[in-house]
């Protein structure tokens, strides 16, 4: 990248460059596109594309449902600020029409 191009780039996007740091950014810039040039470099002809990392699927399980222990369930209910029985009780936050 040229300093002509970095000017207008900064320009473009509305960004406030001094000249002093123009050479920083301009070896910063410069260093990125020659990693990118590295990764276009790459051979990638024998790679399969690939939706994930890794090849781990999601494995299913059915879903039962179990009892809650009553000493969980008591645990749970002491711990809420507000309860009605073994409800936790909340504060409204839809209202009907």
């Amino acid at each position: 990248m040229i300093k002509e191009e970095l000017e207008t780039t900064a320009f473009l996007a509305r960004i406030e460059i001094k000249e002093g740091e123009k050479e920083k950014y301009l070896s910063d810039l410069n260093g990125m596109l020659d990693l990118v040039e590295i990764i276009r470099s790459a051979d990638v002809s024998a790679a399969r594309p690939a939706t994930h990392v890794t090849e781990l699927r999601n494995v299913w399980r059915e879903d039962v449902v179990r009892p809650c222990p009553k000493e969980t369930l008591e645990r749970m209910i002491n711990s809420a600020p507000q309860k009605e029985g073994t409800f936790y009780k909340v504060q409204k936050v839809i209202e009907a029409e």
